[in-house]
């Protein structure tokens, strides 16, 4: 993107690409992507291809160019609202609107080009889709390379809902057909896995093997698998240990800053699915039930606005903000107010800074598929020092078990955590806290990518 300073590389807030640039660095090969930053068309060859990063390439990145109104259609539309409230368990009503489908086969038209452009020369290829904004692309790419020996694969980052859930979609056919293409499809759970064979078992009455989690349709095989997504915990452990991050706790820590007491934290991209006004209400649940801890603890809310085209999006960022205000003038006390929400994302500095002084991270959301945060805050945290509180709704939570867990809807219950999580000792809070980090090292994002492409291989062998 173009800045004062010249053309700068910046990293989406969602913890998604910043999950998968690692293993592309590590692996090489070429990743086909939207391109939206304003200096993006300026920094790709004749082919729309640039090499990341600049300085030391690694990898490919073939660029996909859509208009505002093919963006609106597809990335805002179709897949933010409709596939992404439908595959969230969450009070938000799909929007099913024959505009939106258009333009999301439009959109995956596009990328289907980009990657028939991609592997024309080559007698094989082997292709990972990632998410729910292409779920009809692998159709289109097998359609379009019959002769080629292709290994098509394909990962849900989202949770799959109910079956009787995924009915009221009015194109449910025609994406389980795209996603059929595939040689191998991935989520975080188990249970997604069961949600995704059941649609598929109604929708098209195709023969589906629960135990062997695999499905037979159009006289292929294909196999649904989960592999739980992690993080760079090398990386961060770190990056979190470094100078300029031990100069920003003091920063945090600061009389002009944060002088009190306890400090909890959160970080999420700004969506309904991430329960940020449940948690406000348990902190303020919190201050009411135990008000010594008035006056001495604040929460830092660093909320990162995304899909702000979107009305609903809207409307939420505006609640967040009212819920904050109300709550801190309700306790408000000289300079003191509980709440601190900084609607940004942070400098890596400031964040891992957070993450190493906090006394409690919570992770609360009231659906996601796994959450990356949480094991963010969990490798960042090398003096073993914070609690982590995870809502029993976050995929995270079925690895993460020496975490506190909550139901974000329970305001007295999480209330009482937040109460337990500064009251644990020291003792057990490093107990804890090292067998969390000792969970996320071993279980890290090059173990998932490991996992998967191993899987993968079988379909080969």
């Amino acid at each position: 993107m173009h800045t004062p300073d010249g053309v700068k590389i910046k990293t989406p807030a969602g913890g998604l690409t910043a999950a998968l640039d690692p293993l592309m660095q590590a692996c090489g090969g070429t990743w086909v992507a939207g391109g939206s930053g304003d200096a993006d068309r300026e920094n790709v060859d004749m082919h729309n291809r640039c090499k990341v990063p600049p300085k030391n390439p690694k990898y490919v990145l073939k660029r996909v160019w859509m208009s505002k109104e093919e963006v609106d259609r597809y990335y805002f539309g179709f897949a933010n609202q409709t596939l992404w409230p439908l595959c969230h368990n969450v009070f938000q009503k799909p929007v099913f609107d024959k505009l939106f489908w258009d333009g999301y086969k439009h959109s995956n038209k596009l990328f289907a080009d980009a990657v028939k452009e991609e592997i024309t020369g080559a007698e094989k290829a082997f292709i990972w889709f990632h998410d729910y904004h292409l779920a009809l692309l692998p159709k289109m790419v097998r359609n379009n390379a019959r002769k080629k020996r292709l290994v098509l694969t394909h990962f849900w980052h989202i949770p799959w809902p109910t079956w009787n859930k995924f009915m009221l979609l009015p194109w449910g056919k025609e994406l389980l057909e795209g996603m059929l293409a595939n040689d191998l499809i991935g989520f975080h759970l188990h249970g997604y896995c069961v949600n995704f064979l059941a649609s598929v078992e109604k929708t098209l009455k195709a023969k589906v093997d629960y135990e062997a989690a695999t499905v037979k349709y159009n006289g292929r095989t294909i196999w649904v698998r989960h592999f739980p997504i992690s993080v760079d915990f090398n990386a961060i452990d770190k990056r979190a240990k470094k100078p300029d991050v031990r100069r920003e706790i003091k920063h945090v820590r600061a009389p002009q800053y944060i002088p009190y007491k306890h400090i909890g934290v959160g970080v999420d991209r700004i969506d309904y699915t991430k329960g940020i006004i449940e948690r406000f209400r348990a902190i303020d649940k919190f201050l009411e039930k135990y008000p010594e801890y008035q006056n001495k603890f604040v929460f830092v809310e660093a909320g990162a606005p995304s899909r702000t085209r979107i009305p609903a999006y809207m409307e939420l960022n505006e609640e967040i903000s009212k819920t904050a205000d109300e709550i801190n003038w309700k306790y408000l006390r000289g300079y003191w107010k509980p709440i601190i929400y900084i609607q940004e994302k942070l400098p890596p500095d400031r964040l891992f800074a957070l993450y190493r002084t906090a006394d409690v991270c919570i992770v609360s959301p009231i659906q996601d598929g796994m959450n990356l945060v949480a094991k963010e805050f969990i490798a960042a945290n090398v003096d073993c020092t914070g609690a982590l509180i995870l809502s029993k709704f976050a995929g995270a939570t079925e690895e993460l078990k020496d975490a506190i867990v909550v139901n974000p809807y329970d305001v007295e219950r999480f209330a009482d955590a937040i109460k337990n999580a500064l009251e644990m000792s020291p003792k057990e809070k490093r107990r804890k806290m090292k067998k969390l980090r000792k969970n996320v090292r071993e279980n890290n994002i090059f173990k998932w990518l490991a996992d998967f492409i191993c899987e993968a291989a079988k379909l080969t062998s």
